[in-house]
């Protein structure tokens, strides 16, 4: 049971009493080919205080269906379905669109007339940042469900009208220089990125460009083919072809791939092995400590070899440049890393399911070389700026944490915290407290009447809607959903399909186990993000 410490002047109901709460439409293989589709939304359309509306979905909505999930300007909407950090993730929907509809992982909250639907949003947002939905949620695999029944059953705050006004104005317009505030830090991160490009460019080239002194008498010879900045015993190589299956027992060889390579570093302790054989056979390869190795297939990102992992190797998707004698390493590795270099390598890409860079074009790439003791200067001046730039990053990410603090602590304030009891001083207690209550037995009154005036639709019913709607927990139950899924369905769809009660997930779990273990069903991961069931033998 959730308990909030409101406003002793305020009167409390639950959701259920303040709206009307339904979930949206399940998507099927009959509703997805329909003749006529309609727009929906589906959690990828829900964020915090925000609807993206630029990639909608469509399906088929029975024209029944069409009256009931309709929305109108005032739907407050929340994410039923999600991570449990971002589950209730709630919007106000504004009439963007003249006709919308929505999906089943969604839950719609109408507010009665006595609620104002931003207080309502208030209400819910403050709910999502401060835990009460991830609290009441039930977790299945990697995603937590908030649960129609139990967020109709959360306490809501009943404030009087005047008070939801100003309590809403208020909110957002803290909203408003929250968001711009946000705007301006996510917008410094790539600005001071780009600055940081741009001076490495100045420091290394200046306004040289290799390309246009081809030709030219009296060019100048300090740039040389990369071909050419390479030790004459260490010519540039990419690695292992096939580097087989991993070897785990400590005696395998550690090699970098392609997405080893993160922001100028080598992920080390995500480095697979292979075996000492295969090592062997591709010795030319073998890295060391100061090599610079430049990926070659999808990215051109680039890293130095640290000490740890002198004597590895690498795979077929890095290029190793082992640097002669009057090239810096680091010097090497900026210059690599430089907007012209990665452009220049970018408009040599080749391929379209796995572009890359032919090693011959990595050979003739232009490199300048100045003396050595010159590299170092430039290499202090850009590792300078890297510096500071990396300084002011954190700093920026730590506003943006201060940020995301301050407006779930406001929020929650606003809504029904201190900030909304000051706010509501301006009002008499006694006369509070009668507006809230008065507002709660009209909301309570259209509770009965509500349900007699709803009109009866007889659904046409078939085996398929009948075994969606029995709620029974069962092999045979849970293949006749499956079936009528098209054979694969998430497994959170599934439970949802099956309509189960809140306390049966434990159960439906094991049922799956049981099931998989004998065949009847598979569980299918085409990556770390998705989970499928499908039945026995499909893929």
């Amino acid at each position: 049971m959730i308990r909030k410490d409101f406003p002793r002047t305020w009167a409390v109901c639950s959701v259920s009493e303040a709206g009307v709460a339904i979930s949206g439409q399940q998507k099927t293989p009959a509703a997805s080919h329909a003749p006529e589709q309609f727009p929906y939304l589906r959690v990828a359309n829900v964020f915090d205080d925000e609807l993206n509306l630029s990639d909608l979905a469509t399906m088929h909505f029975s024209r029944e269906v069409r009256d009931r999930l309709r929305l109108k300007e005032g739907d407050v909407l929340l994410c039923e379905g999600q991570s449990r950090e971002l589950v209730g993730r709630a919007a106000l929907y504004r009439g963007e669109i003249e006709e919308l509809y929505f999906q089943n992982s969604i839950i719609r909250f109408r507010p009665h007339k006595e609620i104002l639907p931003e207080y309502a949003l208030l209400v819910f947002r403050a709910y999502q940042k401060e835990g009460v939905f991830s609290q009441i949620a039930k977790a299945t695999t990697n995603i937590a469900h908030l649960g129609l029944n139990r967020f109709k059953s959360l306490p809501f705050p009943v404030p009087p009208r005047a008070v939801q006004e100003l309590l809403a104005d208020t909110a957002r317009a803290f909203q408003e220089r929250v968001d711009t505030a946000r705007h301006v830090l996510s917008a410094s991160i790539p600005e001071l990125d780009s600055l940081a490009r741009e001076i490495r460019d100045q420091v290394l080239v200046g306004d040289y460009v290799p390309e246009q002194q081809k030709g030219r008498s009296g060019a100048d010879r300090r740039w040389r083919p990369a071909a050419e900045v390479v030790a004459q015993d260490a010519p540039i190589v990419y690695g292992i072809l096939q580097p087989g299956p991993d070897v785990d027992d400590g005696t395998g060889i550690p090699y970098v791939q392609q997405q080893d390579l993160q922001n100028g570093e080598i992920l080390e302790g995500h480095l697979r092995s292979t075996a000492l054989d295969v090592h062997e056979k591709f010795a030319r390869s073998a890295i060391a400590s100061g090599d610079v190795l430049l990926g070659i297939i999808r990215n051109t990102r680039v890293a130095v070899v640290p000490p740890e992992l002198d004597g590895g190797n690498i795979n077929r998707g890095i290029a190793r440049l082992r640097p002669s004698e009057d090239v810096e390493s680091e010097y090497l590795a900026h210059w690599l890393s430089s907007d012209w270099v990665q452009s220049w390598l970018a408009n040599r890409m080749r391929g379209i399911d796995m572009p890359g860079v032919n090693l011959r074009d990595v050979r003739q790439l232009p490199v300048p070389v100045p003396s050595v003791a010159e590299q170092r200067i430039k290499v202090q001046q850009i590792n300078q700026v890297i510096d500071k730039v990396e300084l002011a990053k954190s700093s920026i990410v730590e506003s943006q944490r201060e940020l995301l603090e301050a407006e779930a602590r406001t929020l929650a304030e606003l809504a029904y915290g201190d900030l909304a009891r000051k706010i509501s001083r301006d009002f008499r207690p006694a006369q509070a407290a009668a507006e809230s209550q008065d507002l709660i037995r009209r909301m309570r009154e259209k509770q009965p009447s509500s349900k007699v005036n709803k009109k009866k639709v007889t659904p046409v019913r078939n085996v398929q809607a009948m075994a969606a709607q029995s709620g029974e927990l069962s092999a045979n139950h849970l293949l006749q959903v499956l079936a009528s899924s098209g054979g694969r369905i998430s497994p959170e769809d599934l439970y949802r399909n099956m309509s189960l009660d809140d306390n049966a997930v434990d159960d439906f779990y094991a049922l799956l186990r049981d099931m998989q273990r004998d065949g009847r069903i598979d569980i299918n991961r085409p990556d770390d993000a998705l989970v499928f069931v499908t039945s026995g033998g499909v893929e």
